[in-house]
């Protein structure tokens, strides 16, 4: 497996203060002392060039303790290309219990908003019980609520499946559901509002935010390139990163950024697209209280990682906007499998008793990241000691563990062949060829 390294380079020592910044701190020892301390950097002298760009403009100045909440103006982007389309964005028709029906982009439980993110939720399984799932929202139709935590999904190949409530994507616990029909208004719902929701290509009306896009790179040099959800709400170019300087509370919105790079266990450096630097401390946005940081990856799935794995991010637009149209609503999962004593069963696979389709996901973990792989972009499955190898078509090959998917706990591989029933268990498992 071959993993990509590298980093964002950590400058240690403070440029050069221009003439303006160097008058500011001679009135200000302590915000001096401060930044300082917090080892601001800037090719340009960032506290200077935060009073250019307005990130501190006009604002009074106060003991470094006392919060001071500012928003920024928005900078000059250097880097231009023809505004995108949207048709990436999820986007439809939802239809209240009290019969009112509002259309336009939808942001479903604040941080889903393309349809390569991923609806967490769980299937019930044939025997009784339920297992963990997920689907893509490109793969839906239509949602149905059919109760307080479940909904029927219709497929874009006409085929059902009753999901329930994992988290808060379904559910009584979603946080909320907004439609931007345009034109300034946007409309909010609850779980408890809703009918349905018809899932169609965006009108003719380009959004008014990005969705953020962007390549993770993991301390251990592993990138994922996709949209970016960050500590688990933030998801647009107009949402912001908030943090703290020298006592003082910066809002910058995420389309202002050009990256973040872990600075340390309780800060962040941040590169704006102008070129300044400032390290931000004092929020979840910033440190290690982060709830999470998630990557969209289009030929993989989904990929979860937290602080003690997040080495930086490197923000830029997407090249290919992935529609809805590159969506199936997915197949029966078919292929070969090998086994120890030398077995080859070709058909149609139900993997671990409940994944049976290609829209459906495998769960798997490097250490604490979470990968959560669409079994369409698979092409391969080679047990290993510690777990197992998963092979994506792309190229890119993954050793996972921590999950039944991929390690002892598996309950079996059947695979139907000339209508029988062959399984395969993992201790006889040796690899799984999936067919195109």
């Amino acid at each position: 497996m071959t993993h990509a390294a590298g980093s964002l380079a950590r400058p240690r020592e403070a440029a050069t203060i221009t003439e303006q910044g160097a008058r500011m701190m001679e009135h200000e020892p302590e915000f001096h002392e401060d930044a300082k301390n917090l080892s601001v950097v800037t090719g340009s002298a960032i506290l200077a060039g935060l009073i250019t760009v307005g990130l501190l403009a006009n604002a009074p100045m106060v003991a470094p303790e006392t919060t001071v909440v500012r928003e920024i103006r928005p900078v000059v982007v250097e880097e231009t290309r023809a505004p995108l389309s949207g048709i990436n964005r999820i986007y439809g028709t939802v239809t209240t219990v009290h019969g009112g029906a509002f259309t336009g982009y939808i942001r479903w439980d604040r941080n889903e908003g393309s349809w390569t993110d991923l609806l967490d939720a769980t299937k019930p399984r044939d025997q009784g019980g339920s297992s963990v799932s997920g689907i893509r929202f490109g793969h839906v139709d239509r949602i149905d609520v059919t109760g307080r935590s479940s909904a029927l999904l219709t497929l874009r190949n006409g085929e059902q499946v009753e999901l329930t409530a994992s988290a808060s994507d379904l559910g009584t616990g979603l946080r909320a559901l907004r439609v931007d029909e345009g034109d300034g208004h946007v409309a909010e719902f609850e779980w408890r509002d809703l009918q349905s929701v018809d899932f169609e290509a965006p009108g003719a009306t380009a959004p008014s935010e990005v969705r953020m896009h962007g390549t993770v790179t993991t301390r251990d040099g592993m990138d994922f390139t996709g949209y970016v959800t960050w500590d688990v709400d933030e998801i647009y170019s107009t949402d912001i990163l908030d943090g703290d300087l020298a006592g003082r509370r910066l809002r910058i919105p995420f389309g202002d950024l050009r990256s973040i790079e872990r600075h340390s266990a309780g800060g962040s450096l941040v590169t704006l697209k102008t070129g300044e630097q400032v390290v931000l401390e004092g929020t979840n946005d910033v440190d290690s209280s982060i709830s999470g940081i998630e990557v969209s990856d289009a030929t993989l799935g989904a990929v979860k990682l937290g602080w003690n794995d997040f080495d930086h991010v490197r923000f830029f637009e997407a090249e290919d906007e992935i529609a809805a149209a590159r969506f199936d609503g997915g197949a029966p999962i078919r292929g070969t499998v090998y086994t120890e004593g030398g077995e080859a069963y070709d058909g149609q696979i139900t993997w671990d008793a409940d994944e049976t389709h290609t829209w459906e996901i495998l769960n798997g973990d490097i250490r604490d990241i979470e990968f959560h792989v669409e079994f369409g972009n698979i092409e391969q499955i080679e047990k290993t000691s510690r777990g197992a190898l998963v092979a994506l078509r792309d190229g890119r090959a993954f050793e996972l563990t921590g999950s039944n998917d991929v390690d002892r706990g598996n309950r079996g591989i059947v695979i139907r062949t000339d209508g029988r029933d062959f399984e395969v268990d993992w201790r006889d498992f040796v690899r799984v060829e999936f067919s195109r």
